[in-house]
């Protein structure tokens, strides 16, 4: 038997992919569960540059529990639920989205027809920007599926309408997401962001969305949290690094105090993978430019790996 070539599969050894995952970008040889794909688009973003970097970064601080490289199983194994995760599921990663500056609509056109590529393939896609504006043309990408619903972790509520004209920016993503025809319920957990007005949250709900604060999370529970759900059906899942508190997550363009936990964001996601069919989530505002240590990147890494285990682990328990 032919030794691997990187037996030793230390992070600092070899080229770089998402999780050691194999690389294949040319989207109709994808033979796989599971597809990663960057975003590298920060052209919404009117304050701190640098999240076209947040694909690349994350790739390199997620090879310190990379185990598609072919040194060790599939997945991982759960110290809290002795048990393995995503055992035998496929992984690839299909590298970037050719974003070309500032064109939002070439770009926009190119994200989603790069995603619908991925699920004509039957691969679930993972997509990691980039700032928030591009989770439009992310969802767009699922219009085959007859309804769309919306998981949303922010510290802000992404609903201005428009600013000086611009209407596809990091401030408005979830209002023309819900504008979509085929979306349906929205839910949006963790706002807390001072710049929220008044107008925004009437015109989410009155459009049919969900907000949730980052106290009420607090004060009710993740198990609260989830019971005030509506009933899920496919899924789509926005999270913006910012829900989370900068103490843990410093690496994002809107750091927002007083946010919310890894174990809080664990559960709320776990949750959504056992009570609903998620068909894709993306994962964006990670700056490493204003990353401390790669703390945030590291964080990223880990979160996308263990809500893939909860939406294969479903997923393996329905086929059984």
């Amino acid at each position: 038997m032919t030794q691997p070539r990187y037996a030793a599969g230390l992070p600092s050894v070899g080229l770089t992919s998402f999780l050691r995952a194999p690389v294949v970008e040319e989207f109709s040889k994808i033979d796989a569960d599971i597809a990663f794909l960057g975003v590298p688009y920060d052209g919404g973003n009117g304050w701190r540059p640098g999240t076209r970097f947040g694909p690349r970064e994350i790739r390199n601080l997620s090879v310190r529990y990379g185990a598609w490289g072919g040194h060790s199983a599939n997945g991982y194994w759960d110290i809290k639920d002795r048990q393995r995760y995503l055992d035998g599921i496929r992984m690839v990663d299909c590298g970037d989205v050719d974003i070309a500056f500032y064109d939002f609509d070439r770009n926009s056109r190119l994200i989603s027809s790069s995603i619908e590529a991925i699920l004509d393939q039957k691969a679930f896609p993972v997509i990691v920007g980039g700032d928030h504006s591009v989770s439009y043309p992310n969802v767009r990408a699922f219009s085959r599926f007859e309804t769309i619903d919306v998981v949303h972790i922010d510290a802000h509520m992404d609903w201005r309408d428009e600013i000086d004209g611009v209407r596809h920016a990091n401030a408005m993503p979830m209002r023309r997401i819900k504008e979509l025809p085929f979306v349906r319920n929205m839910v949006q957990i963790g706002i807390r962001d001072v710049r929220t007005t008044a107008d925004q949250v009437r015109d989410a709900e009155e459009a049919g969305a969900i907000v949730i604060t980052r106290d009420e999370v607090r004060d009710e529970g993740v198990k609260g949290i989830l019971d005030r759900f509506p009933d899920l059906g496919n899924v789509f899942v926005s999270i913006d690094i910012d829900g989370l508190d900068p103490s843990i997550a410093p690496g994002t363009g809107s750091p927002t105090p007083d946010g919310l936990l890894y174990h809080e964001v664990r559960g709320l996601l776990r949750g959504v993978a056992a009570t609903s069919n998620v068909v894709g989530f993306d994962l964006v505002e990670v700056n490493p430019m204003v990353d401390e240590g790669g703390r945030t990147c590291l964080l990223a890494s880990v979160m996308i790996l263990e809500f893939l285990g909860s939406i294969f682990a479903k997923r393996q328990s329905v086929i059984k």
